[in-house]
């Protein structure tokens, strides 16, 4: 009797209804990356508004107003009794309420005179912009700004031994001078300011352009040197004023005020000192902030 064969029958899977592994987690990944990115977008919008705000009670309202609209309204207000009143048609995202009906909120004025930022913070804040500035357009320091000066090397500024300045001096004179074109008119008198000053706060008495050295005061090589510094500080300025005109008009007060100087001028600093090095070594011309009240 004879033995039938079976066949072995393929059978085809078909496509499968579950997510792999590997499917899911790019699915959580991604998002978890749109919610971050939301999340972050919201973070600096928020901190920009709190940024804004010059009053606690105003940054504690904006903390918990996401959504803020403008809208046109006539209010009235009372400064003596400090009433604010508004139509609670404005009040209402579709105009409903009363005509005629208003709505009243008391309120503080700010203050007049009281500075938005001590002498401190603001020289600091000065500082710190201007750094950050030089920076962008890669102007090198010889040190710190925090001290309150921008300082530079005369060998990276001028050619050996003269006050002439280099082409490189010339490039530099002129990245410094627009920055200091961009915030000066804020804190100083005669220039109009640009968008962004603020009304009130302190502003700067002098903006030194200083040259030191160290010298011996009793030979010619050290006389020369202090001669050398105070021709350098001069060249700078002069280099500075051409690049930026304004940059000579501002003053440290009115213009018509009694005892008002030009806010950017010159000095010249020299330490006596044996053994001192020669004429020209060792020098640096810096930009010296002085912050009034």
């Amino acid at each position: 009797m004879g033995r039938k064969r079976g066949r072995t029958v393929d059978v085809e899977e078909g496509e499968s209804y579950y997510v792999s592994m590997t499917d899911m987690m790019v699915g959580v990944i991604f998002i978890f990356i749109i919610m971050l990115s939301y999340f972050a977008f919201e973070f600096r919008s928020t901190t920009a508004k709190l940024t804004a705000a010059k009053h606690p009670e105003t940054a504690a309202l904006l903390q918990t107003a996401a959504n803020l609209q403008p809208k046109t309204a006539d209010i009235e207000i009372d400064y003596k009794a400090q009433v604010v009143c508004l139509p609670e048609t404005a009040l209402s995202e579709t105009g409903a309420g009363a005509a005629g009906e208003r709505r009243c909120f008391g309120f503080s004025p700010p203050k007049a005179g009281a500075p938005t930022a001590s002498v401190a913070d603001a020289q600091k804040l000065l500082m710190q912009s201007l750094d950050a500035d030089l920076r962008d357009m890669k102007v090198a320091l010889a040190s710190d700004p925090s001290g309150g000066s921008l300082a530079f090397r005369a060998d990276q500024l001028f050619s050996p031994g003269t006050a002439d300045l280099s082409a490189d001096g010339r490039r530099i004179a002129g990245d410094v001078a627009q920055v200091l074109m961009k915030r000066l008119p804020c804190l100083g008198y005669g220039v109009a300011p640009g968008a962004g000053c603020e009304d009130e706060g302190p502003k700067l008495s002098v903006v030194n352009v200083v040259a030191q050295t160290n010298l011996d005061a009793f030979s010619a090589e050290g006389q020369q040197a202090a001669s050398l510094a105070l021709r350098r500080a001069a060249a700078f300025h002069q280099a500075l004023t051409t690049a930026q005109p304004a940059l000579g008009v501002l003053r440290n007060a009115p213009p018509a005020q009694p005892g008002s100087q030009p806010l950017l001028r010159v000095a010249s600093v020299g330490q006596s000192q044996e053994g001192a090095s020669k004429v020209g070594d060792d020098q640096t011309v810096s930009i010296q902030f002085q912050m009034g009240s």
